[in-house]
């Protein structure tokens, strides 16, 4: 249940004073989380779309099928190019995208040839010292994501199954925010609508609903306790 110190939460506009319930508090955090539910999961296909075009443009690397898997891609991917960012700046936005590509070639592509010449690639630039330690965080990233799938007590038959669910990655803590606010069963069903319809239900949706019930329960969890 959301503080009852929020039941009154106030908002002060130039000449006058917005007086927020407890219900319409809750109304405005679904909104606003379905908001950058969807505006996260469009980031995440842009950032796809951007890295195929680059790689295909100047390398000459066709990988449009990627584009299907944008959400899920891009959730993975666009951590790795963070890190990439801040462990040194001057890092080219175009060095940086042939080294995602590559990232996203080791977990999501059994293509050996096309990565085998993305490598070469990698390595003519010099770049492959960079690559290694964006593989490495990739690693940790992906045991991350898969432990907390584990804690959910869920059934996949194997890891890549796992990652199909990347999308989610950066907006776990959102989730956690809207799903531990004190939401009613309506507006969680609601919000759960909205994930299924942002992300375009790319692993069947009886799973991923399974997987954000099991979040819910999660979250709503720790915040009680």
């Amino acid at each position: 249940m959301i503080n009852k110190l929020l039941s009154y939460f106030k908002i002060f506009t130039d000449d006058m004073e917005i007086i927020l319930t407890e219900s319409q508090l809750q109304k405005l955090l679904l909104e606003q989380g379905n908001d950058q539910i969807k505006n996260e999961f469009d980031e995440s296909k842009k950032f796809i779309k951007s890295i195929i075009s680059y790689v295909k443009k100047q390398h000459k690397l066709d990988f449009s099928f990627a584009a299907t898997w944008g959400a899920a891609l891009g959730g993975f991917a666009r951590p790795v190019a963070d890190y990439l960012h801040g462990i040194d700046p001057t890092l080219s936005e175009g060095n940086i995208k042939l080294i995602v590509f590559g990232i996203i070639l080791t977990f999501f592509s059994t293509n050996t040839e096309k990565l085998s010449k993305v490598l070469e690639i990698i390595k003519q630039n010099g770049l492959i010292t960079y690559f290694d330690m964006a593989l490495r965080k990739s690693y940790d990233l992906r045991d991350a994501f898969i432990d907390f799938l584990n804690s959910l007590n869920l059934t996949f038959s194997k890891v890549s199954n796992m990652l199909a669910y990347s999308f989610l990655i950066p907006v776990v803590p959102l989730l956690e925010n809207v799903f531990g606010s004190g939401l009613s069963d309506s507006q969680e069903q609601l919000f759960m609508d909205g994930i299924l319809h942002y992300s375009g239900v790319m692993t069947g949706s009886a799973i991923l609903y399974e997987v954000i019930k099991r979040m819910i329960k999660r979250f709503k969890s720790s915040r009680s306790s």
